[in-house]
């Protein structure tokens, strides 16, 4: 699953789903016979070592950016939802200064074009 994040810029972050996010190595570094090695990074933003593993750490310290900029928003509890039909939502969250929007594209075959405060937004499948 890949989500996209447009900031206020309208660039696009790609952000892919991932399971953790730091990785490692099993218990003596062996997993079914010896001298085996059993590295799980999976794509992790930071590897075993504590290293910085791009474009993944890169993609989520602006998805960090992002979200903390829109913290006014996201934690006022004013949260509402827009359905442009065929499975296309915005998310709205506002708050007296501010609001932030999620666009989710829930077809899984077909990309949507919508028009969203004055502005107009690719929403991949």
């Amino acid at each position: 699953m890949i989500n996209y994040i447009y900031s206020v810029t309208n660039s696009k972050l790609f952000i892919v789903g991932h399971s953790q996010y730091h990785g490692g190595t099993n218990f003596d570094r062996t997993a079914g016979g010896p001298y085996i090695a059993t590295s799980y990074d999976y794509n992790a933003p930071l590897d075993e070592y504590g290293n910085k593993a791009q474009p993944k750490w890169g993609h989520l310290k602006e998805l960090h950016r992002i979200l903390k900029s829109m913290e006014e928003s996201l934690t006022n509890r004013n949260v509402s939802q827009i359905d442009f039909g065929n499975s296309v939502t915005a998310t709205v969250y506002a708050s007296n200064k501010s609001s932030s929007y999620f666009l989710t594209n829930a077809n899984t075959t077909t990309d949507a074009t919508v028009s969203f405060r004055g502005r107009t937004y690719a929403v991949p499948a």
